[in-house]
């Protein structure tokens, strides 16, 4: 069990588990969505959901040790698509 616990991606897949679990309490239908609050419910649970994308990018699909070029290309792509779905659903670029 010391030696699970010592693995990194072990670690970081449960980190996942637990950030999952905050994004459906945060989200979920008596988190912080339901007491008034939807835009800054969808915004964390949004950004939250990139984090796990990063962390997914990073280390499972090991782009964290590739060139360069290729890191910022994934870094590049996904704040792109973090902003439009941002922009979205503020209203200010309609679908």
């Amino acid at each position: 069990m010391t030696d699970l616990l010592r693995d990194r991606l072990f670690l970081i897949w449960l980190l996942l588990i637990a950030v999952t679990l905050l994004s459906a309490m945060i989200g979920g239908a008596h988190g912080f969505a339901a007491a008034g609050h939807g835009a800054a419910a969808t915004w964390a649970v949004l950004a939250i959901a990139f984090g796990k994308v990063w962390l997914v990018m990073a280390n499972f699909m090991e782009v964290r040790g590739a060139p360069r070029a290729l890191r910022l290309i994934c870094a590049g792509w996904l704040l792109i698509v973090f902003a439009i779905l941002l922009s979205t659903h503020a209203g200010i670029v309609p679908l």
